[in-house]
């Protein structure tokens, strides 16, 4: 048989050195019995060139488990390996029904997954509590260890609501029953100022006053038929999205004339509201006292895109590259033009959706329509 070798490493008590214990058994005979003998090696004593050689030997995962060994290994393996980090893109926090946290590092050529569980079959081995200090000490450490430069999300399930960490670009919340506002809006305290936030779930519409949910430069609301009025009138972001909720019709005309008259939704840069079969919208009821315009020629229409933000995900079309944006848009030969600076923005009211989009802030090409004589 072969001789066995075991290598694994430990932190001093001091937390400022690392030693490196090989573990080797020989092969047991009769006149050999078994035995085992620790050989250490103080890695940070090493000449760079040296410790720059055993890291390569290591892949990405258990080097990442060393760097957690003390602050001086952490230092060494981020000067010496930060080529290995260039091409992650983000690290996500996934909170899910089985009360446990899934940890994800990840790149286009990086995928680490690891995960935090609570509880045995037998007794909790870690509280509510305890489980948010340990996954805000994780975070902590990756967030200190990878930098700014890659971006942080949080998901969760309807089980639980996450706990608030800081340094989150993107948030997707399936919210639990019987959440109060207060509550949802805690789990964004310390990191108000978000990319992209998304609210599912049992979300019954109301948020607290100045929520920051919606001061989100990007927000997708997602509400089985109860009224989006609030949400709308009071976003201050750049991009929203409604889905499965009804809007009274006074509603759409105070957003639509204080936008042309120039009195609010400075931010707004596109307006999507999906009712489904919650409500009907008239659009020449609606749009009666707007001003609209035409495109000059009938027959042409504008096609207005743009790119939604999103949780990372792999684009499987594109070669299974990770992207954090799907491409919406809107087609429409209407438009209105807002007061004192002239901006444009194509607007569309049919059946259960309306859209809204400026010309100035997103991609417009203008399209043939083929009108028979």
């Amino acid at each position: 048989m072969e001789h066995l070798t075991e290598l694994y490493s430990s932190a001093s008590t001091n937390g400022t050195d690392v030693d490196w214990h090989v573990v080797h058994s020989p092969t047991q005979t009769p006149h050999n019995p078994p035995s085992s003998r620790v050989l250490s090696m103080q890695l940070l004593k090493f000449p760079s060139i040296v410790q720059q050689k055993i890291f390569g030997f290591l892949q990405f995962h258990p080097l990442l488990i060393l760097s957690f060994c003390s602050k001086r290994t952490r230092h060494l393996i981020r000067c010496l390996e930060i080529y290995r980090w260039i091409d992650i893109k983000y690290i996500r926090y996934l909170f899910t029904e089985e009360d446990s946290v899934y940890i994800t590092v990840r790149g286009d050529n990086v995928w680490w997954p690891f995960y935090l569980s609570p509880v045995t079959l037998e007794q909790p081995v870690m509280t509510a509590m305890e489980k948010q200090l340990v996954v805000q000490g994780i975070h902590d450490f990756l967030y200190e260890f990878f930098g700014p430069s890659i971006d942080y999300e949080v998901d969760s399930t309807e089980h639980e609501l996450p706990p608030s960490l800081k340094n989150i670009k993107r948030t997707c919340i399936k919210v639990p029953g019987n959440t109060t506002a207060e509550e949802l809006e805690a789990c964004f305290v310390a990191s108000p100022n978000q990319e992209y936030i998304a609210i599912d779930g049992n979300f019954n519409g109301i948020l607290s006053t100045n929520s920051v949910i919606l001061g989100a430069q990007h927000l997708r609301v997602h509400f089985d038929g109860n009224h989006g009025d609030e949400i709308l009138l009071r976003f201050r972001g750049a991009r929203l999205q409604v889905h499965s909720a009804k809007f009274h019709d006074s509603t759409i005309c105070q957003f639509l004339k204080e936008w042309k008259s120039n009195q609010g939704f400075q931010n707004l840069k596109s307006l999507v509201i999906n009712s489904f079969d919650y409500k009907k919208y008239d659009a020449v009821n609606l749009l009666k006292d707007m001003n609209v315009q035409q495109l000059d020629r009938p027959q042409d229409t504008l096609h207005v895109t743009w790119q939604m933000r999103v949780l990372y995900f792999d684009n499987h079309l594109n070669g299974s590259t990770l992207q954090k944006s799907i491409r919406s848009g809107l087609t429409s030969r209407d438009y209105l033009i807002k007061d004192g600076d002239g901006v444009e923005a194509s607007v569309l009211i049919e059946d259960y959706d309306i859209c809204f989009a400026l010309w100035n802030e997103n991609s417009c090409e203008t399209e043939y329509i083929n009108i028979p004589h």
